[in-house]
C-alpha cells in the first residue's frame, strides 16, 4: 500500500480524572475532535431543520401518507445502493475532503429547493428528485464521518466521542424541528430551507479546519471492487459484528419507521406545524439526555447488557407512543394524550439514542484501520433500509390508522433484542 500526504498526526490525549461529568466531555478536549464536533453538529442542524420541512411539505402537498413515506424512499434507495461505494472510497482518499465535498453538495441542493419554494415553482417530484441526490451524498459523507473520529482521538477517548457525536446529533433533534416549526409558521417553508442552508455553509467552514489524518492512500493494482469483496469478508469471518448490524437492522426496519409518519400524528393528535415541531423535538429532547447520561459513564463495563435494554425498553415504549391517544381516552385523560404522547416521546429519544451508540461503539471497538471504511459504510447503508420499514408502514397508516403499524414495529423489536438476549450470550457480555 502506498500512502499520500504527510504523515498523519497521532490523536491527542486527554487526562480525565474521576469525576462523572469531567469524563461526560473529555473528548471535546482535543483540539481537532471540537472543530469536528462543531462541524457535524452544523450539518445536523441543517439537516433536521430541512427534513421536518421536507415531511411537512410533502404531506401538505399530497395529504398522503404513502406518499410520505415515498419521499423517505427516494433518499433512503441511494443510501442503500452507494454507501458501500462510499465506504470503499473513504478507506481510499482523504476523510476530511471527502468530507468537504459531499457537505457543499448538500449545501447546492438545499438551496435548489428553496429558491424553488420562494418561487412557488416548487412541486412533490421536486421534494422526490432532491430527496435521491440527499442520498447520493449521504451515501459518501457519513462513511467519512464515522471514519474519521478514531483518527482524531486515542482508543481511550473513543467511546466517549461517539457519545458526544451522538449527543451533538441529539441537540439538533431537540432545537432543529423545533426552530423548522417556528419558521414554517412565521416566514414559511422556504425560510426553513434558507436556514438550513447556513449551517451546511458552516459545516463546511468547520470541517475544512481539520487536518490532514488518514492512514490510507490508492492501493495499486487493487480494484475498487475487491477492495468491496474484501471488506464484506471481514464482515462475514466475524459473526459478532454480522450480530450487531443485524440488531441495527432491526432498529431500522420496525423502530424508526415513527418518524415519517410524524406528521400523521400531528394531524391525530390535531396539532399545528408548531405542534408537530414539538412532537419531533421530545425525542432530541430525549436522546440529548441520554446521549449526556452515558457519556458520564466513561468507558464503562457491560456495554451489552445496557445494548439490550435500551432496545427492549424502546420498543416497549413505541408500543405506548403509539397508543397514546387511545390510553388518554383509557385514563380519562383524553384531553391531555397529546403531552402523554410528548413524553412517551422523550423516552423513545433516550432508549434509541442508547442504543445506537452503543451499537456503533461496539462495532467500531471490534474492527481494524484498514476496512473501517467499508465496515461503517454498511452500517450507514443499513440507514438506507429505512424506507423499507417506512413505505409498508405508511400504506398500513393508510389502511389501518398510523398507530397500528408503529405498535406492531415496536412489538417486533422488543421481541427481537430479547431472543438476541438469550440466544447471543456473547453480545449480553460484550464490554
Amino acid at each position: 500500500m502506498q500512502f499520500q500526504g504527510p504523515i498523519p498526526p497521532v490523536p491527542e490525549r486527554v487526562v480525565v480524572g474521576p469525576g462523572g461529568w469531567l469524563r461526560t466531555f473529555a473528548a471535546l478536549r482535543l483540539r481537532d475532535y471540537r472543530w469536528y464536533w462543531l462541524g457535524t453538529l452544523a450539518s445536523f442542524f441543517g439537516m433536521q431543520i430541512q427534513w421536518p420541512t421536507q415531511a411537512w411539505l410533502a404531506y401538505e402537498l399530497t395529504h398522503s401518507p404513502f406518499k410520505l413515506g415515498l419521499v423517505s424512499a427516494a433518499w433512503g434507495f441511494p443510501v442503500f445502493i452507494f454507501s458501500l461505494f462510499g465506504g470503499v472510497i473513504t478507506d481510499r482518499v482523504q476523510k476530511r475532503n471527502l468530507l468537504i465535498v459531499s457537505q457543499a453538495c448538500v449545501a447546492i441542493i438545499t438551496l435548489v429547493v428553496a429558491v424553488l419554494i420562494s418561487t412557488g415553482l416548487i412541486q412533490y417530484w421536486h421534494l422526490l428528485a432532491a430527496a435521491l441526490v440527499s442520498g447520493v451524498t449521504f451515501s459518501f459523507n457519513m462513511p467519512a464521518r464515522q471514519a474519521i473520529i478514531p483518527e482524531i482521538v486515542p482508543k481511550e477517548t473513543l467511546f466517549n466521542a461517539i457519545v458526544l457525536s451522538s449527543g451533538g446529533m441529539n441537540v439538533t433533534r431537540v432545537t432543529g424541528p423545533a426552530i423548522a416549526g417556528v419558521l414554517m409558521s412565521v416566514i414559511g417553508t422556504d425560510g426553513a430551507y434558507y436556514c438550513a442552508l447556513g449551517f451546511n455553509l458552516i459545516s463546511v467552514a468547520l470541517i475544512a479546519k481539520l487536518p490532514l489524518t488518514s492512514k490510507v492512500g490508492l492501493r495499486p493494482g487493487i480494484s475498487m471492487l475487491k477492495d468491496l469483496t474484501e471488506g464484506l469478508k471481514y464482515m462475514r469471518a466475524h459473526t459478532l459484528i454480522l450480530t450487531l448490524l443485524g440488531m441495527e437492522v432491526m432498529l431500522v426496519l420496525f423502530g424508526m419507521p415513527f418518524q415519517s409518519l410524524m406528521p400523521v400524528f400531528a394531524e391525530l393528535f390535531e396539532v399545528e406545524a408548531l405542534g408537530f415541531g414539538f412532537l419531533m423535538a421530545m425525542v432530541g429532547i430525549g436522546a440529548l439526555a441520554g446521549s449526556l447520561g452515558i457519556a458520564s459513564l466513561g468507558d464503562f463495563k457491560r456495554k451489552g447488557h445496557l445494548l439490550l435494554i435500551a432496545g427492549i425498553t424502546f420498543g416497549g415504549t413505541l408500543v405506548l407512543f403509539a397508543n397514546a391517544h387511545a390510553l388518554g381516552y383509557l385514563l380519562n385523560m383524553q384531553t391531555n394524550s397529546f403531552y402523554l404522547a410528548l413524553f412517551f416521546l422523550m423516552l423513545i429519544g433516550a432508549t434509541s439514542t442508547a442504543y445506537m451508540s452503543t451499537n456503533n461503539t461496539l462495532i467500531q471497538m471490534n474492527i481494524t484501520d484498514e476496512v473501517r471504511g467499508r465496515v461503517m459504510s454498511v452500517y450507514m447503508m443499513i440507514f438506507g433500509l429505512m424506507p423499507l420499514g417506512a413505505l409498508p408502514a405508511g400504506a398500513l397508516a393508510e389502511s389501518f390508522g398510523a398507530p397500528f403499524p408503529i405498535t406492531l414495529g415496536g412489538a417486533v423489536l422488543a421481541i427481537f433484542i430479547l431472543l438476541i438476549a438469550f440466544l447471543r450470550p456473547r453480545v449480553r457480555h460484550l464490554e
